[in-house]
């Protein structure tokens, strides 16, 4: 889930258009403030749509931790990536 999040994170900073040249220096701020929100959207799905809590995930707020890595890099590279080819 979170994998496919961090597709929908990165098509929808590149279909917002969130570059440098569109937004000057606030670019920066607006693509980590996407990415935020999408991973927060995560969380609460995890919470509060599956109800997976500590006994299911082996931890304490494991479901704020698994996966977060690879929503990042993910999220990255997908941005970058299309960023880089100009669709």
């Amino acid at each position: 889930m979170r994998v496919g999040l961090a597709l929908v994170a990165g098509f929808s900073t590149h279909l917002l258009q969130i570059t440098y040249a569109n937004w000057g220096d606030l670019a920066f701020y607006l693509g980590i403030g996407v990415g935020v929100a999408f991973y927060l959207l995560s969380v609460l799905i995890v919470r509060d749509v599956f109800h997976y809590g500590e006994v299911e995930l082996k931890g304490k707020n494991r479901y704020i931790t698994l996966g977060g890595g690879s929503f990042v890099v993910l999220w990255i590279m997908v941005s970058v990536l299309l960023n880089t080819l100009g669709i």
